[in-house]
């Protein structure tokens, strides 16, 4: 026999490449931090019954209470409804989109104007036909919370 037969032919030097691991994890890293970049998450706070319905509302002798409601209708129009008080009103202002989307600027004006006139106001119910976009109503409900307390989301 020309070689030592036993421990000599099992003992072999293993080396592992670790670079093209580095690599791969350097590189996934990098993409999961770009991505994250990207995403946003917001909340809205908005103010809904679990249950669907209240406690039915005190016994109330005096004028009805000031309500606000803001209908986002297609093409980008808002339409604000003011009701109640001691005249019992009932107001109604339009708020027109511009070319491309809704006219934020003009119902910031609108609902800081209402909130002059009535400061009892301070909550909102919003309502959206059903073609509004989700990403819509929320950036409008953002703009609204800028100026009421209180924003209520109603169907």
């Amino acid at each position: 026999m020309s070689g030592p037969v036993g421990d000599g032919a099992s003992n072999q030097d293993v080396d592992l490449n670790l670079a093209p691991i580095i690599d791969c994890f350097t590189v996934l890293i990098t993409y999961l931090l770009v991505t994250a970049s990207f995403l946003t998450l917001s909340s809205v706070d908005v103010s809904v019954s679990a249950t669907g319905t209240g406690a039915p509302p005190p016994e109330s002798t005096g004028p009805p209470p000031m309500t606000m409601a803001i209908e986002l209708k297609a093409g980008g129009n808002l339409e604000i409804q003011i009701r109640g008080g001691a005249e019992n009103k009932k107001l109604s202002y339009n708020v027109p989109g511009e070319t491309g989307g809704w006219n934020m600027a003009l119902l910031t004006s609108r609902l800081q104007e209402i909130q002059g006139k009535w400061p009892a106001i301070t909550e909102v119910s919003v309502t959206a036909e059903p073609a509004i976009i989700y990403k819509d109503i929320v950036s409008i409900l953002h703009e609204i919370q800028n100026v009421m307390p209180k924003v209520y989301i109603s169907g």
